[in-house]
């Protein structure tokens, strides 16, 4: 097998990148020791421009105007297609995606969940949020899929429903970090029926009524995973398996976060490390698989 060498410059982008991916250490990490180098290299190219993009939205040391600070970053998402990228990230992004085919219109509508969390965009409807999970987390799964050489017309609906469970999950895990920056992700419609009011998201033990509403959002996470597996093509499984493994630590996630009595007014609950590369070696092992 040949190996061709990097360009020094985008070898150093992709090295960057990869110390970003590792500061960050996110549960959605875990899978990536699964992926051959090039394949590596291009998750992290992905999860760098994805964590810097969060960023403008949601850290306190960004300074300056973040909606002019997010539509340059639109701009280096333009020109990493077009070949032009100047900062580290974008150089990296622009070699990835050139390799693997990864549509752009995926980091278009992330960009624009972006953006909903920039302003605080209300979520009226079930229909409102699940079009704002799959902006920030299906966009995501599409081109994990595009990494491992399978196009969205074979994986789309399992990237989708895979994309909203993992989001949903999030959801619950982090109600009240959300609430203390001013942001609600349960939808309006949802509180309303069941009573729950903003300010029960400021206290310290979830009151009966929000219990109820998040008992609901992790069935319907559930419901989600479960359409996720049932639309995974049996012979994409096995590529897959990374995909899958990044489901099952989302999925064990939910089942803690149950188990414990929905913690989720607190510090958000987070899993071992020990505990998601033991799910992510069952998946592998082919022992276990949620979706």
């Amino acid at each position: 097998m040949i190996r061709h060498r990097l360009p020094p410059a985008v070898h150093d982008a992709y090295a960057h990148c990869a110390s970003v991916a590792r500061r960050s250490r996110s549960s959605f990490l875990a899978a990536f020791w699964m992926f051959p180098a090039d394949q590596r290299r291009a998750l992290n190219a992905i999860y760098a421009f994805c964590r810097l993009a969060d960023d403008i939205a949601d850290d306190p040391a960004v300074r300056g105007d973040r909606s002019a600070l997010l539509a340059l970053w639109r701009e280096e998402l333009a020109d990493a297609y077009r070949g032009k990228a100047r900062h580290p990230v974008g150089i990296a992004l622009g070699d990835a995606v050139h390799r693997f085919c990864l549509p752009e219109d995926c980091f278009v509508d992330l960009l624009a969940g972006i953006e909903a969390d920039l302003h605080a965009t209300p979520i009226e409807t079930l229909a409102d949020l699940e079009h704002y999970c799959y902006c920030v987390a299906s966009t995501i799964g599409v081109l994990v899929c595009g990494v491992r050489g399978l196009r969205r017309e074979r994986i789309g609906e399992y990237a989708v429903q895979l994309g909203i469970a993992v989001q949903l999950t999030n959801v619950l895990r982090d109600v009240g970090e959300d609430a203390a920056s001013g942001r609600v992700y349960l939808a309006r419609e949802d509180m309303r029926r069941l009573g729950v009011t903003p300010e029960s998201l400021h206290a310290d033990q979830p009151d009966e009524p929000l219990r109820r509403l998040l008992a609901l959002y992790a069935e319907r996470a559930r419901d989600h995973y479960r359409r996720a597996r049932r639309a995974l093509p049996a012979d994409a499984a096995r590529a897959l398996r990374p995909a899958q493994a990044m489901g099952a630590i989302y999925r064990d996630l939910l089942e803690a976060l149950q188990e414990r009595d929905f913690p989720c007014l607190g510090p958000a609950l987070r899993l071992s490390r020990a505990r998601r590369v033991a799910v992510v070696t069952r998946v592998w092992l082919g022992r276990e698989a949620y979706a």
